[in-house]
């Protein structure tokens, strides 16, 4: 049974379907760092796209990189998009520089890099206190649905303060849904301030709904009053949001050797 759809439902329903302001609660609730890039590849150059980050990523075995890199896909919205990213695990993990890193760049300027029409980059930084994920929930999930928020300025802690609501009465009644938080910097203009995503092992999961809902769930909690209250300044601080599923993509993957 799928644990998370009925949250996107709920979600789009009340407004969301989900930086001066992020950055004023860059939080001590943090969680693990990581470097994500995205790379926008028109369809004619597709498949060399694909084949040149294998290569790059042989190159990246040969010379033993030490760094994880996970590659995913998008499936919805402008699809010529792939997504890498990078766990830093800490920001000052940022400043490690893999020697395999220099030894590979002339391929992946040769073999990428031509094939691609624009690279963004930015920092991911997870919340705990505002996710609800499960003890195994680290694996890395078949497809991920994720809603990106900007939001109003000055509206930041209103809106972590509504989401670490919904995530505690999520852990208190041990509901079924699982997603977790994003704060994001350093993307520039037009960058989302935080992603939620909800790890699905399938389309099929991603289309079956929770039972309770998220928004029965949160009644019970809090009661229906103050259920509203919250669902009211979660959505009163969000300027802009859009949404998109990613699939993940082993192929496209850099796995070192254990």
């Amino acid at each position: 049974m799928n644990k998370n759809n009925a949250v996107r439902r709920w979600l789009v329903v009340v407004g969301l379907a989900m930086a001066a302001a992020a950055g004023a609660v860059h939080a001590e609730d943090s969680g693990a760092v990581s470097r994500m890039w995205l790379a926008e590849v028109t369809p004619a150059q597709d498949q060399a796209f694909r084949e040149g980050i294998k290569t790059y990523a042989q190159c990246l075995h040969q010379h033993g990189a030490r760094q994880t890199v996970w590659a995913w896909s998008a499936q919805t919205g402008d699809v010529g998009r792939y997504a890498f990213v990078v766990d830093a695990k800490t920001w000052a993990g940022l400043d490690f520089m893999d020697p395999a890193d220099k030894g590979c760049d002339p391929v992946f300027n040769a073999s990428v890099l031509p094939h691609t029409g624009k690279w963004t980059s930015w920092v991911a930084e997870r919340m705990p206190k505002l996710s609800h994920m499960a003890a195994d929930g680290e694996a890395v999930p078949a497809f991920a649905y994720v809603y990106y928020v900007r939001i109003k300025p000055g509206y930041g802690p209103a809106l972590m303060q509504a989401m670490e609501k919904y995530a505690s009465a999520a852990r208190s009644s041990k509901w079924q849904g699982q997603w977790f938080v994003r704060q994001n910097s350093g993307g520039g203009r037009g960058m989302s301030d935080f992603s939620i995503i909800w790890p699905n092992a399938s389309w099929a999961e991603i289309g079956k709904e929770p039972n309770p809902s998220l928004k029965a769930m949160m009644e019970k909690v809090y009661g229906k009053a103050q259920a509203a209250a919250i669902r009211k300044q979660f959505m009163d601080a969000i300027a802009e949001q859009w949404d998109g599923v990613w699939r993940a993509s082993k192929e496209l993957s850099y796995i070192p050797a254990s």
